[in-house]
């Protein structure tokens, strides 16, 4: 078991440095609007409470569409995830009694997430896993932040770097959705037990059961990737 949790750490570690900032594209109207619009005519607790909101859920609006991005496998409908959580949030943060800003927001973009579901939004192309041939130019285009080379990178690296990136996301978006969403906040996101059984309402025990799945889920994918490609 510890060499599987550690093969899919080894496997993650580099994609979780490279990932995009993408989310500002989504809220950043949004935070520019209440900027102009609400910071004059507040009153000074209540200004206060907007400069306390950006700068403690703000800077993790990027962690959160990742977290969307992964969950739902389509780029269009995490942007509109994370803008309704971005608003809940928002709303509710007079609620926000400490701890950790990024899990609180997470939790967030779960039930926006699940909401979203509800609603029949999902598209029927992504209820079948995401294959090589899915990841096109608007993955890539979400990607950039994975593939500017380095003044190190040679062109060689840089498309190894940009092929073991896609295929991460292959893998990771191949899996179902209660291995996909722990995986991403343990591995990618570095959560702890307690941290993502808050945000997913489970036990901690049934935590660590659906991460030991999740890991042997990735491992077998990974490796039938590998088949598949030597064949």
């Amino acid at each position: 078991m510890r060499a599987v949790a550690a093969f899919v750490g080894q496997s993650l570690v580099s994609f979780a440095k490279l990932r995009p900032a993408v989310a500002i594209d989504a809220v950043g109207p949004m935070l520019q609007s209440m900027h102009r619009e609400n910071v004059g005519s507040l009153s000074p607790a209540s200004r206060d409470l907007m400069l306390r909101f950006q700068n403690t859920i703000v800077p993790h609006l990027d962690a959160a569409y990742n977290f969307a991005r992964f969950l739902s496998r389509d780029a269009d409908a995490a942007q509109d995830i994370v803008q309704e959580a971005f608003l809940r949030a928002y709303r509710n943060f007079e609620s926000y009694r400490g701890g950790e800003p990024r899990a609180w927001m997470f939790a967030i973009v779960r039930n926006c997430y699940y909401v979203w579901l509800s609603e029949g939004r999902r598209k029927a192309r992504f209820e079948t896993p995401m294959t090589a041939n899915d990841v096109g130019d608007e993955d890539l285009s979400h990607g950039g932040a994975h593939d500017v080379a380095s003044e190190e990178d040679s062109p060689e690296a840089a498309l190894i770097r940009k092929s073991e990136s896609q295929r991460v996301r292959q893998v990771i978006s191949s899996l179902a959705d209660l291995s996909r969403e722990v995986l991403v906040l343990r591995e990618l996101e570095n959560l702890s037990y307690r941290q993502i059984a808050d945000i997913t309402n489970v036990p901690i025990g049934t935590v660590m059961s659906r991460l030991a799945r999740a890991r042997r889920e990735f491992c077998e994918a990974w490796q039938l990737g590998e088949k598949g490609g030597a064949a």
